[in-house]
């Protein structure tokens, strides 16, 4: 079945929540163009691929983190960064709006706030949701 043409990206360090996340975008029918644990891989699949949405932890692999990769993302293209965080704590919170997400889902996350995060994403309006 083809793909609705939307693409997504996921960035984070855990797999276990990045294949989580993975089962989400492909069940709602999105192209999927990749995982990435850290900033250079999540830049480089940006290049490549130009995604509509990406799926941001706080906390990567290497040497930024996930506020300095959406700034970075932003500077390239026009995704939409939806974090996907266990870093609730003010100051986090405060760092992640500096870069104008999408939304903000914190771990432990259900799926079906997950999921209407990123309808939302693609459909442009922001949404933020605690898991």
């Amino acid at each position: 079945m083809p793909g609705t043409g939307r693409k997504l990206l996921i960035v984070e360090d855990q797999e276990l929540v990045a294949m989580t996340v993975a089962s989400i975008v492909l069940r709602l029918n999105y192209d999927l163009i990749g995982s990435a644990a850290s900033a250079e891989r999540a830049l480089a699949l940006v290049e490549e691929h130009q995604p509509d949405v990406v799926v941001m932890d706080l906390r990567l692999k290497g040497g930024r983190d996930g506020v300095e990769t959406a700034r970075a993302i932003q500077a390239r293209s026009s995704a939409r960064i939806v974090f996907l965080t266990g870093a609730g704590d003010v100051e986090s919170v405060a760092r992640m709006r500096s870069v104008s997400p999408v939304g903000i889902v914190l771990k432990p996350f259900r799926r079906v706030d997950l999921t209407r995060q990123l309808t939302a994403a693609v459909g442009g309006r922001a949404e933020m949701v605690a898991g």
